[in-house]
C-alpha cells in the first residue's frame, strides 16, 4: 500500500512539471550594440547599429526603444516612435533583426550613452524585455578634427624634407670630381712662364728614374748568369 502511493505521488509530481512547462513563456530576447563610437560635425549624421534575436517568442512585432544617459540627465529618444523626429530617426529592419539610431546634424552636445531596448509586448516572460550593454558616442569638435590634419599634414612634410636632404647629401657623395694624374702634375707645377721649367725638371728626373731602374735590371741579369756559370 505505502509503495502504491509513492508511485501515485511521483505521477502527480510529473504531471504538474509537465503542465507547468507546456504552458509556460520561454520567450528570450538579446541585444547586441556596440560599445564605442566617434564621429565629427563634417559627417552630418552617424547611425548607431542596434542588432537582436528572439528565441521561442511569439511572431509579432518587436517593440524598440531607444534612450540616452548624458552627464546629468538622460532622454527618451524613440519609445518607440521618435520624440523628435528632425534630430533623430529609428531605421527598423524586420527581415535582418537590426533597429539602427541615426542621429542628424551631430555636434559636440550629441556625446553620451546610448540604449537599444527591445521589447516582445505579446509575452509575459521576464527575459522578452531586454537592452544592450549601452554605445559610449563621442563626438570630436572641428577643431580637434581640423588640428589633426594639421598634425598629419606637418609630419609628412617634415619626413619629405629630411628625406630630400638626405638624398641630395649622398648624390653629392659620390658625385665628387677626382683629378687625373696628368691634373695632378699640373697643378703642382702651377700656371705661367715658370709652367715650363716645372715640366722640363720633371720630365728629365722621369728620365733619369727610368735609366736607373733599367741599369739595375741589368745589373741582377748579370749577377744571375754569374751564379748560374
Amino acid at each position: 500500500m505505502a509503495m502504491f502511493k509513492q508511485w501515485i505521488l511521483i505521477l502527480v509530481l510529473q504531471f504538474i512539471w509537465v503542465t507547468y512547462y507546456a504552458g509556460a513563456d520561454f520567450c528570450k530576447v538579446t541585444v547586441s550594440q556596440p560599445p564605442f563610437m566617434e564621429g565629427y560635425p563634417a559627417s552630418k549624421y552617424i547611425t548607431i547599429p542596434c542588432t537582436f534575436s528572439a528565441q521561442g517568442c511569439p511572431t509579432s512585432t518587436p517593440t524598440i526603444l531607444w534612450f540616452r544617459y548624458l552627464a546629468r540627465t538622460h532622454e527618451a529618444l524613440c519609445t518607440p516612435y521618435c520624440i523628435n523626429s528632425t534630430k533623430f530617426k529609428l531605421v527598423h529592419s524586420k527581415s535582418m533583426n537590426q533597429a539602427q539610431l541615426e542621429i542628424k546634424e551631430i555636434n559636440e552636445e550629441d556625446s553620451a550613452i546610448y540604449f537599444c531596448g527591445v521589447a516582445i509586448s505579446s509575452s509575459n516572460s521576464s527575459t522578452s524585455k531586454q537592452t544592450g550593454i549601452g554605445t559610449v558616442l563621442v563626438i570630436r569638435g572641428s577643431g580637434t578634427y581640423s588640428r589633426g590634419v594639421e598634425y598629419s599634414m606637418l609630419a609628412i612634410s617634415v619626413t619629405l624634407f629630411l628625406y630630400l636632404v638626405a638624398l641630395l647629401a649622398v648624390s653629392k657623395l659620390f658625385t665628387k670630381p677626382k683629378l687625373k694624374k696628368t691634373e695632378r702634375h699640373v697643378n703642382v707645377c702651377g700656371g705661367g712662364s715658370k709652367a715650363a721649367v716645372c715640366r722640363a725638371i720633371a720630365k728629365e728626373f722621369g728620365k733619369k728614374r727610368h735609366n736607373r731602374q733599367r741599369r739595375h735590371g741589368h745589373l741582377d741579369k748579370s749577377h744571375k748568369m754569374d751564379e748560374l756559370s
